[in-house]
């Protein structure tokens, strides 16, 4: 399936701008994400031998409500969805249906503009991925403005015949030709207590996106299946090309209780790499649920002062920062671009010590990485509280 990578597992909220006209048709200006509060359980249940119905709330950072004249009439509103399946490390449709494409290119038209041409796999009505696989929770006609007065007002869902089992609730920003996707929330419509009476359910609630190779990474998350299920977790190095990726089983464990805690200790071939990681939980129906984090997370070296200072003076040699001051005021990102490696070093295996290169996966971000840095100078390295 030809589809493109989500970096950082939400839609291009907040950096359209980039991909976006000078025209004042909303491409300038970045979209406002539907926001989970900070009380959102890891998992939700509906059991409809109680009720059927489920009511939930969503916050906003800020009111977005000013269309500018260009714009589509009724543009900046929300809506949910909810799907029973989605890797949130690929986009979704852009497009919830092809009458909203037919509106917007009305107005486009409109305005002198040439329509666009949607490719029926980017509008999720007509998706071979999503096409048969997703609910309104909101009505393409009753779509929220982004205001506080509108997030406080419970968002109902009824989910009379729908399928049991896993679903994942999106928040759709509708703010065309850019319409964006917020973060996943997951909910297990069950029909009793009966667990065999569902597939199952899962979710990952990783909050760190990186971890330093020897200590490994503590993936914490919930599941519920009938007895007998099994998780499976795996990792996959982010793709290069943009399209495809392998996943890599590394532990595998039966499900006991509602939540779980999977350790991953990275093989020599994840270290300085950003990766993908997900749990599979599987009952003994063979019904199958995949979690995924919504994070994608880099491996960094060792912990040991020696090999942090090695890696410090690694990333200084590319920005021309000061390893003993942390001084980094005047550097500027540099890539080398993807695939090329020369005079670079290779990683060395989980613990140990080594520079890594843009071949060794593309998506070290050196900004953001001494931005980490820096946090792990004020952790200290001998345990201390980050201050």
């Amino acid at each position: 399936m030809a589809s493109r990578l989500v970096v950082g597992g939400i839609a291009a909220i907040g950096c359209l701008g980039a991909a976006a006209t000078a025209r004042a048709d909303g491409g300038i200006w970045p979209r406002t994400p539907a926001l989970w509060p900070d009380d959102t359980p890891c998992m939700t249940v509906v059991d409809r031998s109680q009720s059927a119905v489920l009511q939930f709330t969503y916050r906003l950072d800020h009111e977005d409500t000013y269309v500018e004249p260009e714009e589509l009439p009724g543009s900046r509103r929300h809506q949910f969805v909810g799907l029973c399946r989605v890797d949130p490390y690929w986009w979704l449709p852009t497009w919830i249906s092809q009458a909203d494409v037919a509106a917007w290119n009305a107005w486009e038209v409109g305005l002198d503009e040439s329509p666009m041409v949607v490719d029926p796999e980017d509008v999720l009505e007509t998706s071979s991925e999503y096409g048969d696989c997703f609910a309104r929770i909101t009505a393409d006609d009753a779509r929220r403005p982004i205001t506080f007065a509108a997030a406080d007002e419970a968002v109902t869902w009824d989910t009379t015949g729908l399928p049991a089992g896993g679903y994942v609730i999106r928040g759709y920003t509708w703010h065309p030709p850019f319409n964006a996707w917020s973060r996943p929330r997951v909910v297990h419509v069950v029909d009793g207590p009966d667990p065999a009476t569902a597939p199952p359910a899962a979710a990952l609630a990783l909050t760190d996106d990186f971890f330093f190779a020897d200590e490994g990474l503590t993936m914490t998350g919930c599941a519920r299946a009938e007895p007998g299920s099994t998780l499976r977790a795996y990792w996959a190095d982010h793709p290069q090309d943009g399209v495809s990726y392998e996943w890599n089983g590394f532990v595998e464990q039966p499900l006991v209780g509602e939540t779980f805690a999977l350790t991953f200790l990275p093989p020599p071939e994840a270290l300085e790499k950003t990766v993908l990681l997900r749990v599979d939980v599987t009952d003994p129906q063979q019904r199958t649920f995949s979690a995924h984090s919504d994070l994608l997370v880099t491996v960094l070296p060792g912990q040991q002062p020696d090999c942090y200072n090695s890696f410090l003076s690694c990333m200084d040699s590319e920005t021309g920062a000061s390893p003993t001051t942390g001084d980094d005021s005047g550097a500027q990102p540099t890539s080398t671009g993807a695939g090329d490696s020369a005079g670079g070093q290779t990683g060395e295996p989980a613990g140990g010590c080594g520079c890594a290169t843009a071949a060794n996966g593309g998506g070290w971000a050196l900004a953001g990485l001494l931005a980490l840095m820096r946090r792990r100078r004020l952790r200290g390295l001998t345990g201390g509280a980050e201050k």
